[in-house]
């Protein structure tokens, strides 16, 4: 008989609305029910030893900042031993961030840990948050073998590292980031993609089942600045930006990662002395792609090749929700701009697939 933690920290799924239908933040989850309280009935049915909560955060996803999602890891480490499961609570809006940030800060997870939200508050009718909830219930039930970080909502079961929220109506707001299946569907059963739960275990390490063997990294690092390049981008803004602080870039760019460095003197605005200038103080810029579907190799063209060698570290496959916790992950953890060169291209978590 399993105890599992549900972990609170706001967003629609706790929200009231006013008479003017403006939906606020609310302690519990609903007039003073704790999610413990909603979730009772299924627990005899179920043949649940437990089901507890706490209530760490109260907000919108949208306010979420880096030290929230230490505060959710924290409180995952700090009541390990005493739980089998855990289910976070959390808003849709940067339910990827968090989902992402938590599958680094804490490793060598040997229980689930399984973010979920909803669509619509749960005090309004036709609301999807108890639906999400008791499909968690069910798969922790059900699957013996699950590990780790990751998001249940509607249909999907997604790994930590690629949720990537779709829509902001449909009930099934979110999917798998990138060419990889999702690894489980729910219906009227739940059917599990085989290969790739077992992809997402084995990135795990030893998959402790005890406090003693986990590994808590919650720092991140929010001097890091996010960029979409456009025709015309201007050197010498990304060098203020680093000249004010900025310890790590994200650079989106176009085609297979192929930011403008070109070699010619050229009359036109171009970014190498941009890429120089990071190379040569040492600041990683990691280069993706504007295209919705593409891969980041920076292997395709002469641009991204070139920027390439001027230190540009490429994202493959990568969500923006997960490069953007990676690196500020490795730049809190205190790791060397060669080794952020090389650790950003590993897959710690399944992020990668190339």
């Amino acid at each position: 008989m399993k105890k599992i933690l549900v972990v609170s920290t706001g967003g629609t799924i706790s929200q009231e609305h006013t008479d003017t239908g403006i939906a606020v933040s609310n302690d519990n989850a609903f007039r003073g029910k704790t999610f413990a309280d909603i979730l009772k009935p299924f627990k005899e049915k179920l043949n649940l030893a437990a089901i507890d909560s706490i209530t760490i955060l109260n907000k919108d996803s949208s306010n979420m900042i880096s030290k929230d999602w230490e505060l959710i890891a924290q409180s995952i480490y700090d009541n390990y031993d005493e739980y089998d499961a855990f289910i976070v609570t959390h808003g849709t809006n940067t339910m990827g961030y968090a989902t992402a940030a938590v599958s680094y800060a804490i490793g060598n997870l040997g229980k689930p840990v399984i973010f979920t939200g909803s669509q619509v508050s749960y005090s309004i009718p036709g609301s999807d948050a108890v639906m999400n909830l008791e499909n968690i219930l069910r798969v922790i039930v059900e699957k013996e073998n699950i590990a780790g970080v990751f998001l249940i909502f509607g249909s999907k079961v997604i790994t930590g590292t690629r949720v990537k929220k779709k829509t902001e109506f449909d009930y099934d707001a979110f999917k798998t980031f990138g060419r990889l299946p999702d690894i489980g569907y729910l219906g009227n059963s739940i059917v599990f993609n085989e290969a790739s739960l077992n992809r997402h275990l084995s990135y795990l390490g030893t998959r402790s089942k005890t406090k003693s063997g986990l590994e808590l990294k919650n720092k991140f690092d929010n001097d890091i600045m996010s960029l979409t390049e456009f025709p015309g981008l201007k050197s010498e803004y990304i060098i203020k930006l680093a000249e004010s602080g900025v310890k790590g870039f994200i650079l989106r760019a176009t085609g297979a990662g192929d930011p403008n460095v070109a070699t010619e003197d050229a009359t036109y605005p171009n970014l190498r002395e941009a890429f120089n200038y990071l190379q040569e103080h040492k600041i990683p810029i990691v280069v993706t792609t504007q295209a919705p579907d593409g891969v980041s190799s920076m292997s395709v063209n002469e641009p991204g090749i070139l920027a390439k060698e001027l230190g540009a570290i490429p994202a493959w496959d990568m969500s923006m929700e997960t490069m953007v916790t990676k690196l500020s992950w490795l730049i809190a953890n205190n790791y060397s701009y060669e080794d952020i060169q090389k650790l950003m291209i590993t897959s710690f978590r399944g992020e990668i697939d190339r």
